[in-house]
Formats: C-alpha cells, sequence, structure tokens
C-alpha cells in the first residue's frame, strides 16, 4: 500500500507534469523558450532523485500525458470501451521502466539510464525521447546536449561542495543554435513550388464506399487547383485515396495523364499476391512508381508479438486484418528538382528514415485517427527534433491537424 500514499503519488505526478508540459503548452498555441528549458531541467532532477515508489507513479503520469490517445484509435474498431483499459496499460509499461530506472541507487547510474532510455522502445514505439522536452526551448535536443546536462545534474547532486554549482556554466554549450540555412538555400522558392494538401475527412467516413467517390473528387479538384496555380508539384496525405489504387486502373490513368503537367504524390493502398502495403504513389511525366512504407505502427498496422499471438490479436480485435508487409530499405524520389526521402506518418519519426541526413523529406500522415488529440502536435514535435539534428526540410500533408513546412531551425 506504501506505492498509494499521498506524498508518493503527488511526488510522481508533479514531475510528470515538468515532464508533459510542453506538448500542450505548443497544443494551445503558448510556447516560452525559456520555461520549457526550466521544466524539461526540473523533470530530469525528479528523476535522479525521486524514491523508486514515487519513480512509478512519475513513470505513469509522464506514460499517460505524452500517449493517451492511442487509446482513441480504437473507438473505429468497435472498441470504445477499450480506451481506458489501453490508456492504463500504456501508463503501467512507463511505470514499469520508470520504476527500474530508479532501482539504481546512484544519480550517476540514473542519469545513464536515463540517457539510454531514447533507445527503449516497448513494443516497437519509439515516441519516447527525453530530449525532446527541451525541443523548442532555448536548450538543443541532441543527445549530446541531453547527455550534457544530465551530468551537470549529476555533479550538482553527488558533490557536497559549495563549488558544484559552478557546473550549471556547462549549460552554455547546450544553447540550442539556429540552422544557417546554408543546405537549403532554394527552400523559401520550394515552398512556392510545392504545394501541400491538408484534407479533413473523418476517419469513420473515410473508408466507407459511399464516401469514396466524393472523397476521390475532392483530392482531384486539389490537383487541379494546383495545377491552375502555377505549382510544379502537389502533395497529397496517408491514404488520401481510401482504396487499393494499383487495382483502380481508371483513376491510375486519370493522375498519369495529370502528371504530365504536374508532379502528384500521394497516399494509398496497395495490394499484390495477397498482402496489403500502406504507401506512396508518385506520378510524374506520364509514369507511375510506386514506394511502400518501411516502419509500421506498432499494433496499428503489425502486432510486434510472436505470429500466433499476432494472429490471436487480429481476429480478436482487428476483425481479421493481417499486418501489413513493409519494403526493406526507405526509398528516395525527384520532386521540383530535389530529391526526397519518402516517409508514411509514423514513420517520419523514425531514426530509420533519417540516415544518410536527407536533405529534404516528403512525409504524408492520417491523424484523423486520433482526433481530437495532442497526438499531431508530439509528432510535429518529435519531426522538429528529427530535423534539427539531421538538418532535414519536412514537408508534410496530413489528413487533420498537423499540415505543413519543419525545418532545421
Amino acid at each position: 500500500m506504501r506505492y498509494f500514499t499521498t506524498p508518493t503519488i503527488s511526488l510522481g505526478f508533479l514531475s510528470a507534469i515538468s515532464a508533459s508540459a510542453f506538448i500542450y503548452l505548443y497544443h494551445f498555441g503558448t510556447h516560452w523558450p525559456w520555461l520549457q528549458a526550466l521544466l524539461g531541467i526540473i523533470a530530469l532532477l525528479s528523476w535522479l532523485r525521486l524514491p523508486p515508489r514515487a519513480m512509478f507513479w512519475s513513470g505513469f503520469f509522464t506514460g499517460v500525458f505524452w500517449f493517451w490517445w492511442i487509446g482513441m484509435s480504437f473507438r473505429y474498431y468497435d472498441l470504445a470501451w477499450m480506451i481506458p483499459f489501453v490508456i492504463f496499460a500504456i501508463g503501467f509499461v512507463y511505470g514499469i521502466l520508470f520504476r527500474l530506472v530508479a532501482a539504481l541507487p546512484h544519480p550517476a547510474f540514473r542519469a545513464v539510464a536515463v540517457a539510454l532510455l531514447e533507445f527503449v522502445h516497448p513494443f516497437g514505439f519509439d515516441w519516447f525521447r527525453p530530449a525532446l522536452m527541451f525541443t523548442g526551448s532555448v536548450l538543443g535536443d541532441r543527445l549530446w546536449q541531453l547527455w550534457l546536462i544530465l551530468a551537470v545534474l549529476t555533479i550538482v547532486l553527488s558533490c557536497k561542495r559549495r563549488a558544484r554549482y559552478l557546473a550549471f556554466a556547462l549549460l552554455v554549450f547546450t544553447i540550442h543554435q539556429p540552422s544557417t540555412g546554408d543546405r537549403h538555400p532554394d527552400l523559401e522558392a520550394l515552398k512556392q513550388t510545392v504545394q501541400i494538401v491538408q484534407t479533413n475527412i473523418e476517419q469513420d467516413k473515410k473508408w466507407q464506399p459511399r464516401y469514396r467517390n466524393a472523397i476521390v473528387e475532392l483530392n482531384l479538384h486539389a490537383i487541379r487547383l494546383a495545377m491552375e496555380s502555377g505549382k510544379k508539384a502537389v502533395v497529397l496525405p496517408e491514404s488520401a485515396f481510401p482504396l487499393y489504387l494499383n487495382h483502380d486502373i481508371e483513376l491510375v490513368e486519370k493522375l498519369i495523364d495529370l502528371s504530365r503537367r504536374i508532379t502528384i504524390v500521394t497516399g494509398s493502398l496497395y495490394y499484390e499476391k495477397g498482402k496489403s502495403y500502406n504507401s506512396t504513389y508518385l506520378f510524374r511525366d506520364g509514369r507511375m512508381r510506386v514506394m511502400h512504407k518501411v516502419v509500421l505502427v506498432p499494433f496499428g498496422e503489425a502486432v510486434p508479438l510472436p505470429k500466433w499471438m499476432g494472429r490471436w490479436i487480429n481476429d480478436i480485435f482487428f476483425e481479421g486484418a493481417s499486418d501489413y508487409v513493409t519494403a526493406a530499405n526507405p526509398s528516395d524520389f525527384e520532386m521540383a528538382g530535389k530529391v526526397w526521402r519518402n516517409a508514411i506518418c509514423y514513420e517520419a519519426t523514425s531514426d530509420l528514415l533519417y540516415e544518410g541526413d536527407p536533405q529534404y523529406m516528403c512525409a504524408m500522415s492520417n491523424n484523423a485517427w486520433f482526433t481530437p488529440s495532442t497526438e499531431p502536435t508530439l509528432q510535429r514535435l518529435l519531426m522538429r527534433l528529427q530535423a534539427h539534428r539531421h538538418g532535414t526540410v519536412i514537408f508534410h500533408a496530413t489528413n487533420g491537424p498537423g499540415t505543413g513546412v519543419v525545418t532545421p531551425e
């Protein structure tokens, strides 16, 4: 019962607020870089010194505050009753993870464990990154900057002499340095050249056959508007065409014909030899190319468990649907005179897609699964973190909130 005392829960709750406030400030359009940095430091400091039981609650509430929205997608599987259980399970997993960190007796050992949390991915889900607390703040969000902050806090907690506070001077090296823009001299011109389309199709309507023709016409209208505006390319969201596009020959021919006047990048499904893919279709100069997703959403697109268990979960909860199939490697393509890395939703935040530090990324998402929630805000922050670390400019088209250009500012 000592886990459930008011002081224990309160300490965990307050530290979780410090670790999560930045998401909600951004979500509601408020941004205080100095306050964000201070709250991030307070969160890290608490994780280095909280008692083990309070650390469990810190992890529990942090997991809930960051990822409660995952349960929202269950509405569309007629499993709304599972939402509170999913939220509790998320909190419990991160509570256990934080409790393991707290098992280490010395702040230095805990600091190493916290530094390594970015590489710990429960069930393949990699959106918990402690450095994200500093994205957009006065401090940097690169891994080495997080580690230096942790080193400073460790010195302050471990040493007894007053001189230990001089260690805070080292934080000057963690101050965020904006990008000079040398890698992207043509960015402003590119923004005028490429049209990013945002759609707002509700998820419970998107896949209903009676709405399909209307959605297709809306997409074609958006492409024609981009052409009339003099754009060289147009990017539509993930699964903008809610069908297996490679099986709709008439629609493919229309898009190929349009591509003689404008490059079209759009999301849709691909089906071949009994296998389904979440894919990007590129229509350019009268030709079609298909690029498949590489990193799937855990449980949303693939069950990260042994095959027999995955089949059982798909049968029970997802009406027997099979996991999507992936490509072996990320794909690059040419658009508007530049080389772009293709990314579909979840994988636009994944380290794998940023190997080689691509200059430009074309990302597409369907955020209607989680609307309304803080998911689009967290996704955009993660993309900013990756943009900062790799010097990548990301053009992001979404169904729902989140459309825009993310720069390594």
